[in-house]
């Protein structure tokens, strides 16, 4: 009888590695001071050993001779989230493979087909969107550990097309002595990046202790080399800015460059009447110190005031216009009800002021948030969270995706966000369907296009076992309805107010829509909870009102994990 065998609590698995990858291990311990997990090859045994900690931390292995590995640890001491392996030479290539996780964690294969997701544990907002090297990088508030909210690190990706991405390592964490105690709360929040001379990137991010004094939010800068690595992060603003009845929060960093040469962050915050949008400025070339506080760059009064959140700044491509959006957690619109709604402004920016010339709401429906802007292939483009924080119960895991990508682009006085030209790609064929007597759905995953001959009133069925919807369209008013969960449902209405469509793109995933109206003039988003997909739609139009539809079956955006895990074998 082996020795492992004689150890009831001995978890683990095998996997074969290469030279040269590395080896992530989330391990703490469960009953001990440290935690270790034992890496037994050919090139003999090695014991990581982790701190003592309530959460886990990760610990690093190289490879060093191709093989198989054994990976085992003792549950009577030591519990393992997550391991996975990645090449450095092949980073941006290859996705990380993921060897094990715990089933708190693993990733949810049946949902969000079509939409990016994390490879494992919870996620929120997108961060540190950048294009080098011909590819996107998106960065994202993640939690590895599980599908619901806690200290905060940065997962990461790349892709070069907005719709494939590339999962990287975990790209930042919290501060060790944050992870240590289970009371303390907060880690690496939202932020961005920029590109810096010698080809790396310059991370900005606010790092949050809940009850910190005097300051429980600071706002950090880490640089990477590589792209996949990033040093310690050290603070670059750590005191509120000099108003009146500011409050504490004071995060999520959006670091760009003005018209005036000078790099300027933006950052949100609160005051006793109004969210509020502030700027910071500096003059040194690689933007890692020297910020001084520039002003209000946007007041939004509000009854009873909420921090801004998010903030974001990209100029448009028409001459001297810029789009301004930020979010407002904790907001309820008085007359539909809506919680957290997102903000875009259109205005002018000369460097220190913005001068509004346009506004909308980001998302008529509102489970889109923290919108995220970039210069993708020379164009303004976004991405935001598919989710509102108003459906987050922090004791029930909460599994989300992205949205699909948005452009940016002024029209007819007014800011248009259509879905990026490459999404076109996902179409795999067109489905043949009369939508007045139904179309089937046969595994939830489509792209409904409608041409408005003549526009006019409509109803769109969307069948469901959990979840049924209905967008409809009538006397002035766009809005979708459900079986909302109580009790949001009360007050809440999923509607504007809009002249008759004349184009409506649908895209429907497990667990997800989409509505895009007249190339971007409105967009609509909504999750539901569910494993289910759509199963039909159905269309109802009013005597006048006259519709060309096109069905399209969508290819899913990544392999389902299932057929793609690397072979293992439980122990």
């Amino acid at each position: 009888m082996s020795a492992l065998s004689q150890i009831s609590d001995q978890q683990g698995f095998t996997t074969a590695v290469s030279a040269g990858e590395v080896l992530h291990i989330w391990q703490k311990p469960t009953g001990a001071s440290t935690s270790q997990v034992r890496l037994i090859s050919g090139e003999g045994e090695v014991v990581l050993t982790g701190p003592q900690s309530d959460d886990f931390q990760m610990q690093s292995h190289v490879a060093a001779t191709s093989g198989t590995v054994q990976i085992t640890w003792d549950a009577a001491d030591t519990a393992v989230s997550v391991a996975y392996a990645y090449d450095p030479a092949h980073a941006f290539d290859r996705d990380i493979r993921v060897l094990w996780t715990a089933p708190a964690t693993a990733a949810k294969p049946q949902r969000f087909r079509l939409h990016f997701t994390p490879p494992f544990g919870w996620m929120n907002d997108p961060n540190g969107l950048i294009e080098t090297g011909g590819r996107a990088h998106l960065f994202y508030q993640h939690y590895p550990h599980s599908h619901r909210w806690n200290s905060m690190h940065w997962g990461h990706a790349v892709s070069t097309d907005l719709l494939h991405w590339t999962h990287l390592p975990v790209f930042l964490h919290p501060n060790a002595s944050l992870l240590a105690d289970d009371t303390l709360k907060g880690g690496a929040f939202s932020g961005s990046a920029i590109a810096q001379p010698d080809g790396g990137l310059q991370i900005f991010h606010t790092d949050r202790l809940d009850g910190r004094l005097p300051e429980q939010e600071w706002q950090m800068t880490a640089a990477s080399a590589d792209g996949i690595t990033a040093s310690t992060s050290r603070p670059v603003i750590d005191t509120r800015p000099p108003l009146p009845d500011f409050g504490q929060d004071l995060r999520d960093p959006y670091v760009f460059k003005g018209p005036d040469g000078l790099w300027k962050m933006l950052l949100g915050g609160a005051d006793a009447t109004a969210a509020l949008v502030l700027m910071y400025e500096t003059a040194q070339p690689d933007a890692t110190g020297g910020w001084r506080f520039a002003g209000v760059l946007h007041r939004e009064p509000l009854e009873r005031a909420v921090p801004a959140e998010c903030p974001c700044l990209i100029a448009l491509e028409e001459a001297g216009l810029y789009a301004l959006v930020f979010g407002l957690v904790g907001h309820q619109s008085p007359v539909l009800g809506k919680l957290n709604p997102s903000l875009a402004l259109v205005g002018r920016f000369d460097g220190q002021s913005f001068t509004t010339v346009a506004r909308r709401e980001v998302d008529f429906i509102g489970d889109c948030y923290a919108l995220q802007s970039f210069a993708w292939q020379g164009r303004p483009t976004a991405i935001a969270w598919a989710a509102n924080w108003a459906y987050v119960r922090r004791t029930h895991d909460f599994p989300s995706c992205m949205t699909f990508a948005r452009r940016l682009v002024w029209q007819d006085g007014a800011l248009h966000m259509p879905h990026v030209e490459t999404l076109q790609n996902l179409r795999a064929g067109e489905i043949p369907a009369d939508l007045t007597q139904g179309a089937a759905l046969a595994d939830g995953l489509a792209e409904l296009v409608l041409d408005f001959t003549a526009p006019g009133p409509f109803r769109l069925l969307l069948d469901h076992p959990d979840t049924p919807l209905t967008l409809s369209y009538d006397k002035g008013e766009l809005e979708l309805t459900g079986n909302w969960p109580r009790p949001l449902a009360r007050s809440i209405r999923h509607m504007v107010q809009t002249d008759a469509p004349k184009h409506l793109t649908l895209h429907i995933d497990v667990g997800l829509i989409e509505v895009c109206v007249d190339q971007g003039r409105l967009n609509g988003t909504k999750r539901i909870d569910t494993d289910q997909p759509f199963t039909r739609l159905t269309l109802h139009t009013a005597p006048d009102t006259q519709a060309a539809a096109t069905l399209w079956h969508l290819s899913p955006a990544k392999a389902d994990p299932d057929g793609t895990a690397p072979a293992r074998k439980d122990i």
